[in-house]
């Protein structure tokens, strides 16, 4: 048979592009735009629950022993329900495999996720209670800027011009957005707390990509269960249960100690004498509402997930930090400046310069890829023994000419026919749907 001219391959490549990118490109359903109200919802309530949690009770590493406790019980809890409700696993594609028993290869694999929770959490804590909600987000907006320098200086995975031009309204909004923060007092600790919170849970999905990835690998081989890579909920699950152990001592004699020693002397402990105070059930109130809002959106985060491609995904996370900035200024009724304001505008135009930049250049595919390798699947469409034959063979063994000798026995894991019609998207092997689609839920 003679080789495709030059012309046809063009042909072919630009057909599978176009094919490609209308694969990522995810319908606006209904249920996707109701799913992406309740995630910006559930992350709003958490954070501005937060910051009326603090502005009563400072306690920041109290309030991120609770979330912690909160997370590793609703996990429990939904494991178990799923599985007295089989349904619930096919609506929340989370939930497909039950939690597992403790082990110390699963202490060792999520040690290091515990540890970036403790850090990120604790910082962000203390951050919230030092400065405004849409202050400390606006801060979390450099994450892109952290995430470039770390691929570009650690990876060496170069950029195109248009990423590196969209940091520079990224940053310069967020140094405006500070403007009128930067004193010697709290507030300037505050911003330097949500910058390095910001910069850990960069690091935590660099690493959890990598976690994730291999899980994917792992369930596109049909190894499932028997797999030792751990699922979202598990890796969830468990880390969230080693941060709560890890981040008792920390509690104990930063905070712990004191509330101890005023309730076992006064059989209560103190809520009074601060703007905005609760009393104790209100309070518990509040911790019980966080914690569950906490869950809710790290819980609808991976749905969404497991509905849209990365690029859709993207712009969801961007306009939730819009909605949460913008909903926590008028919900607090935070005096902001004319330069501020101007600084957060810059913010989420360089989000979106940023976002847009990314999609579909080689850096990012190379970035969504790289923790596949070495035994990382091709990019282009591959057929799967779940497609079914229109002709042909109808079993895995099938004969054929090669190289002009007899007819010899090829055994094939996929058939070689497609039905009319078929869409490359439904050929990718599960490696190439799932690699790299991971992002910081719990920023």
């Amino acid at each position: 048979m003679d080789s495709p001219s030059r012309s046809q391959q063009k042909f072919f490549i630009s057909i599978s592009q176009a094919d490609i990118a209308g694969a990522l490109r995810a319908p606006i359903s209904p249920m996707l735009v109701v799913l992406c109200i309740i995630w910006w919802t559930t992350s709003l309530l958490t954070n501005t629950s937060s910051k009326s949690i603090l502005n009563a009770f400072p306690k920041p590493a109290t309030l991120t022993l609770v979330q912690f406790v909160f997370v590793s019980s609703y996990c429990l809890l939904w494991s178990w329900l799923a599985s007295i409700f089989p349904r619930l696993k096919r609506i929340i594609p989370t939930l497909k495999y039950p939690i597992r028993k403790p082990s110390l290869d699963i202490a060792r694999t999520t040690l290091p996720m515990a540890l970036f929770q403790i850090g990120g959490h604790l910082l962000s804590s203390n951050a919230t209670s030092m400065i405004p909600v849409s202050l400390v987000h606006t801060i979390k907006g450099l994450s892109p800027l952290f995430t470039v320098l770390a691929y570009r200086l650690l990876y060496n995975i170069p950029y195109p011009v248009a990423t590196y031009v969209s940091l520079v309204p990224l940053t310069l909004g967020v140094c405006l957005a500070c403007s009128g923060n930067i004193t010697f007092g709290g507030q300037f600790l505050g911003v330097i707390y949500a910058l390095l919170a910001a910069i850990i849970f960069v690091t935590q999905n660099i690493y959890s990509k990598q976690l994730f990835n291999d899980r994917a690998k792992a369930e596109a081989e049909g190894m499932g269960m028997q797999s030792k890579k751990l699922d979202k909920l598990n890796l969830i699950c468990y880390s969230s249960s080693i941060a709560f152990f890890l981040t008792l001592p920390i509690w104990f004699f930063s905070e712990g100690w004191s509330l101890l020693a005023d309730f076992f002397s006064d059989g209560a402990v103190d809520l009074s004498g601060r703007p905005g105070a609760m009393d104790h059930g209100r309070l518990t109130l509040e911790f019980f509402l966080n914690g569950s809002f906490h869950f809710g959106q790290n819980l609808i985060a991976f749905v969404l997930l497991g509905m849209v491609s990365p690029v859709t995904y993207s712009v969801a996370s961007l306009l939730k930090r819009v909605y949460i900035i913008v909903a926590s200024l008028i919900w607090f009724r935070n005096p902001t400046t004319r330069i501020q304001a101007f600084g957060i505008t810059l913010t989420f135009l360089g989000l979106w310069l940023y976002d847009r930049s990314n999609e579909g250049n080689k850096a990012d595919r190379k970035v969504r890829t790289m923790a596949a390798a070495p035994n990382a699947s091709p990019l282009l469409p591959m057929n799967t023994s779940s497609t079914p034959y229109v002709s042909g063979p109808t079993s895995s063994s099938s004969y054929g000419i090669v190289s002009g000798k007899d007819s010899t026995m090829r055994q094939t894991q996929a058939p070689t026919w497609l039905p009319p019609g078929t869409k490359q998207e439904d050929t990718w092997r599960l490696g190439d749907q799932q690699a790299g689609i991971v992002n910081s839920v719990s920023a």
